[in-house]
């Protein structure tokens, strides 16, 4: 090959348009040095297992929370439920106490004018007792106001029917408000039904002496009938002039499955329980899953931030013992890059470490002092 045709001996050439072109053994763009390589390294052997663990204890926390929050809203809820069930079962003694006595069973308005009256004076929540007979008509009643017709609610109709109890939430036509009839038989003494006698309830009176208690801040219990209709809510004011219909409230899809829904309210998220009670009514009970899980947040809150603590730590630590190691090795690595140009004066560090970098200066420095002989035996000969 002619002299010619010899490429040239450095790390460049020209292009075609007279342009620089990098050979191959200059660094890549990817490549790390070996101080970027022990920092990564030594940030990933440390994160790894941490975040694992943050993981795994962060998973195992939440589900034992989450189980303690359903436990808590089950019990709650059972505990509400016998309360509704207790008070029903009074009602109901009542009704069939009173329907008993012979004054009811008479089917005299004077006669049983008084009654009624012990009977709403006895129980507060009560408003208005009275007496239907079969075909309709009052003839009965705890207060001063006329006579009227109660033939067409359902709760006469069930009773008539022969069910032992009959409900409706209504309209009272007393009052105006929303009210909760529970209504039995008069029976005679042959168990013909002779009649009718209702007890009515405003619901806001039955919430306040049902299901009253507050759970925590935000949370608190409905009652709904059979019919999906709010007989007893925990903000009382919501049914206090109308009738409230809660058949698309999420809980009521879920209702006896022993499990928790978790929905939107208002731009609130929502944990709540169902369960049925003794008449077939549902008692719900919910929270704000905030208020409900403010301790799991706070948890995980907490790990975020020992997450971010510790990350700096181990950026830092890593950061100063990948220096330490690398630091030297570059000091090694442009010593003998002087030592290949022949500069032989320059000092050489780490010589006194007893590891493997004071092992590896020796080495160097040695090497520098062997090069260095043999010049000078060259120069001599020459």
């Amino acid at each position: 090959m002619s002299q010619a045709d010899t490429p040239p001996a450095d790390d460049t050439r020209k292009t075609t348009k007279g342009k620089t072109a990098t050979m191959p053994n200059q660094r890549s763009g990817l490549s790390l040095n070996i101080f970027e390589r022990i920092l990564s390294t030594m940030i990933a052997v440390a994160l790894i297992p941490l975040g694992g663990l943050v993981y795994i204890s962060g998973y195992q926390h939440q589900k034992d929370w989450r189980q303690n929050v359903n436990l808590n809203l089950e019990l709650t809820a059972n505990a509400l439920a016998a309360r509704v069930d207790g008070w029903v079962d009074t009602n109901l003694r009542v009704l069939r106490e009173n329907a008993a006595l012979p004054d009811i069973v008479s089917m005299e308005t004077a006669r049983q004018k008084p009654v009624l009256k012990a009977i709403q004076g006895a129980y507060e929540w009560s408003y208005l007792v009275f007496t239907v007979r079969p075909d309709g008509k009052n003839i009965g009643r705890s207060d001063d106001n006329p006579l009227t017709f109660y033939g067409d609610r359902d709760y006469f109709k069930q009773v008539v029917a022969g069910n032992a109890v009959g409900q409706q939430v209504v309209i009272g036509r007393t009052s105006g408000k929303p009210a909760l009839i529970l209504a039995g038989p008069i029976r005679s003494g042959t168990g013909q039904v002779d009649g009718v006698i209702a007890l009515a309830m405003h619901l806001v009176d039955i919430s306040e002496a049902v299901i009253g208690t507050r759970i925590g801040t935000t949370g608190y219990a409905i009652l709904v009938d059979e019919n999906n209709k709010a007989i007893a809510h925990g903000r009382p004011q919501r049914i206090s002039q109308t009738l409230q219909d809660l058949g698309d409230h999420p809980a009521l899809r879920v209702a006896g499955s022993g499990a928790p829904v978790v929905f939107q309210d208002e731009g609130r998220r929502v944990v709540a329980f169902a369960r049925k009670t003794s008449l077939g009514w549902t008692l719900i009970v919910q929270q704000d899953y905030d208020e409900a899980f403010a301790p799991l947040l706070e948890s995980r809150r907490n790990a975020l931030i020992l997450m971010a603590v510790a990350l700096i730590l181990v950026v830092v630590v890593a950061y100063l013992l990948s220096r330490q190691l690398a630091r030297p090795i570059g000091e090694l690595t442009r010593v003998a890059e002087e030592i290949s140009r022949g500069s032989f004066e320059t000092r050489i560090l780490g010589t006194e470490r007893r590891d493997e970098i004071g092992a590896l200066a020796r080495a160097v420095e040695r090497m520098a002092i062997s090069i260095r002989m043999a010049f000078d035996r060259l120069r001599k000969k020459s």
